[in-house]
């Protein structure tokens, strides 16, 4: 649901049934990063990051964001896809 609020009325509010989210989180992240230089770090997830991109461009993938060590993407968004799930299923196995 895209939820955005007027400033004098009620929220405005889109339902897109036909999607599929994925979460993909890094296990043992912070651990290994409290051991690390920072700057380790961002070359990691700038690498990782830039691969998911690529492979999420090449899969009908759209990136929603990442939040340090989770990456968060969407099948069926903006575009319309009848197969997200399977879409999804083969970007995550990549």
């Amino acid at each position: 649901t895209n939820v955005t609020m007027g400033i004098h009325g009620p929220p405005i509010a889109d339902l897109f049934p036909n999607t599929t989210i994925m979460f993909a989180d890094i296990a043992g992240f912070t651990a290994w990063s409290s051991e690390r230089e920072p700057v380790q770090v961002f070359q990691l997830l700038e690498s990782l990051y830039r691969e998911f991109d690529r492979t999420a461009k090449r899969s009908g993938v759209f990136k929603v964001e990442t939040i340090g060590d989770c990456y968060v993407a969407v099948a069926g968004l903006p575009d319309p896809q009848p197969d997200h799930a399977l879409i999804m299923c083969k970007f995550a196995q990549k």
